[in-house]
């Protein structure tokens, strides 16, 4: 009895796992770090994109040799959360954007890009 229920517990953790891929009928959560960069990958090209808030991120589609655009270019300005939906093919992709100082492990589909930042020093 304990067997089949720790089987049937492992089956219902698995399948409540919350990965952020970019499905078309849920909202896709990412926490980002403030002010850095990424890329996020995508199944299809973004077509139109629409951002709640430019002052918080920016985000533009990346075109490549076949210019398909499925890689965007996310630039993160300040903290706080924005909305963006993302239409390719005649879907809408929904994604909430936490930005702030805490942010999670970075999902299979979003690498981050490491410029460091120039530190200028006053000359006296």
């Amino acid at each position: 009895m304990k067997k089949i229920i720790f089987i049937f517990l492992i089956f219902v953790s698995y399948n409540c796992q919350c990965f952020a891929s970019t499905l078309s009928n849920e909202i896709n959560i990412y926490n980002l770090k403030s002010k850095n960069m990424y890329l996020l990958d995508l199944e299809t090209s973004a077509e139109k994109i629409e951002i709640s808030d430019k002052n918080i991120l920016n985000i533009f589609p990346i075109t490549t040799i076949d210019n398909n655009k499925k890689q965007l270019f996310i630039e993160t300005e300040k903290d706080g959360v924005c909305d963006v939906i993302i239409t390719s093919n005649n879907q809408n992709h929904k994604l909430r954007f936490i930005t702030g100082p805490y942010f999670q492990d970075n999902k299979e589909n979003l690498t981050p890009i490491d410029i460091p930042e120039i530190i200028k020093e006053e000359k006296k």
